[in-house]
Formats: structure tokens, sequence, C-alpha cells
């Protein structure tokens, strides 16, 4: 999302076979396989549109842009080898062809994004949710859509029906995630209730958050949909992904997700109209079938710059 408890999570979890591939909560992977036993997406590339690559600012054209990602399956993957792959980079490659511009995708904490975007450091990054106060920080194209929901051990004695049984709980989030921001919303309604607060655990990205839960040092993981369903599907009946439907009105429980860039750029607009031109062209939804995400794509219409009005915590 990560310094290297990350590399101990992830050895972990191949060990046990836990596929990082995901899909949201309705979403079925087309092969059952997890994103690192599939063949990488081939899609021919897009054309070059000449007259959108005239709109790319000229600080933009003669460098190679860096997207800064974090460890998000099936949007992005880090494998063993030091490859990344994913939506995402497959989303990359397609926005390199079409706007005549280099990107290189590389490792970034999730929260060093929004620094390294005003700094210079990264130009670009996805998936994040947009947030009407991440807007006032950076600039969103806003691309796809996901929900909160918790893992569980299957086995386990934990399973919440609803989000007051998850109070005084201890559950599992990646730093810098707005589902830090769900689970401070539902500390407020524990409150209220006479409960005790969710005993929330950071971790620097979902693959230890997921470690975490299989050693039972936390009894749940908050996560968006597409990340916990997959580990769930791929777990050998380890896991299982609970979606608590009382919890989806709270703030950041669900979010439309956008590629990130400096505010004020001026890359995140033509970003918007090149999404747009492969969503026309049907390469977006290609994409996001071939990755097991069809159910997180959003219309035309919500391909937009900032898009949403929604807040992380109200």
């Amino acid at each position: 999302m990560r310094n290297r408890p990350h590399v101990a999570a992830c050895a972990l979890l191949a060990s046990l076979t836990l596929g990082l591939s995901a899909c949201s909560v309705d979403d079925t992977p087309e092969d059952g396989k997890d994103s690192k036993s599939r063949p990488a997406v081939t899609l021919a590339p897009e054309p070059k549109d000449s007259a959108l690559a005239a709109e790319v600012p000229q600080a933009y054209t003669k460098k190679t842009l860096i997207m800064g990602v974090s460890e998000y399956a099936p949007y992005v993957t880090f494998e063993s080898d030091g490859k990344i792959t994913g939506l995402v980079p497959e989303l990359a490659a397609q926005l390199s062809s079409l706007l005549d511009i280099k990107i290189k995708v590389e490792r970034t904490n999730f929260d060093a994004v929004i620094p390294g975007l005003k700094s210079g450091r990264i130009d670009l990054s996805a998936p994040s949710g947009d947030f009407t106060e991440r807007q006032k920080e950076v600039d969103f194209a806003d691309f796809a859509q996901s929900s909160v929901t918790m893992m569980v051990l299957k086995d386990g004695s934990f399973r919440p029906k609803n989000g007051l049984e998850v109070c005084g709980h201890k559950v599992g989030v990646e730093k810098g995630a707005g589902t830090q921001n769900v689970l401070a919303a539902q500390n407020k309604r524990c409150a209220a209730k006479g409960k005790p607060s969710v005993d929330v655990k950071l971790y620097t990205d979902l693959p230890a958050a997921s470690l975490a839960l299989q050693s039972k040092r936390v009894e749940a993981v908050a996560a968006p949909s597409a990340s916990n369903t997959s580990v769930s599907q791929n777990s050998h009946d380890r896991f299982e992904t609970l979606e608590l439907k009382d919890m989806l009105d709270l703030p950041a429980a669900t979010a439309i997700y956008g590629i990130q860039a400096k505010k004020g750029s001026g890359l995140a607009p033509v970003i918007v109209k090149g999404l747009r031109k492969m969503y026309e062209s049907g390469t977006y939804a290609k994409l996001f079938g071939q990755w097991g995400l069809p159910l997180s794509t959003v219309t035309r219409d919500q391909i937009a710059l900032n898009g949403s009005k929604q807040s992380q915590t109200q």
C-alpha cells in the first residue's frame, strides 16, 4: 500500500496458497484461480489519440511518469520475481499508448502516496478512494467502485452479523486507507450503545493484515470487497468474507476509486478523457472482465474529474 513486514507476509501467504486476486462482493472470477496463476492480460494497445496527446501538459511529455502503487490485487499484485501485475499496470499501459506518454509503475506505501504526489516524487497513483477531503490535496480521475467488508477465519468463533458485534474485537486494517475512517465511525456507534471500541490494528499492507488474521493476532480484516473476497475465495476455506449491511452507510464504507495526480497539474483531466475513450472502445470493460472485476466498473458518466461528493468522515 511497503516496508518489509510485507515480504514476510507475502511469503507465508504464498505458502498457504492464499491467492491475492480479487473481485467485489458480487463478482466471481471466471476460472477460480488467483491472479498469480492467471496469464497476463494481453489486450491490443489503444492507438494513439493525437488530439488527446496534445492535451497532456508539457511538463509530462518529456519525462517518464512514475505511478506509485500499493498491493491490492487484482488491481495491483507484487509477484515474487519483482514484477508488478494487475489491472492498474495494464490500465497504465493502455493510457501510455493512447496518450503517447511513458508511465513506469513503482511500489509505494499507501500512506506515502499523497505526500509523494504533492512533492513530485511520483506523478500518479491508483487505486484510491475519491473523497472530498482528498480532493483538496490531489486530483482524481474516477474509474471504479468498491465497498468495505470483514474477512474472518471460517472456522473461528467470531462471525459478526452487524457492526455492533464488531465492537471490542481486534480488527486489522491497512494504514492510511479509508477503512480507518469506517472503523472510527463505527466506534461512535459502539460508544452510543455503551460498547467498547473496536481494537484497530494498523498494518503496512493488506497481505500483512491477512497474515495477522491467519495467526489469530486479529479476529477480522476490514478491507474493500475486492481484496477480502478474493483472498477468502482462494484460501482453501480458511477465510470467509462478510458484508455487514448496517456498516455500508458509514463514512468511507463505499467508495469511488480514482487515479490520483498532483492537484492542478492538468494531468487528471486528460486521463479522464483517456479513460472515457477506452470505455467507448470496449478496452475498459475487457480489462475489468479479464481481471475478475466486472461489477466494479462505473458508468461512462462516472468516469469524471473529482466526481465523488463523498466524505471520509461525515
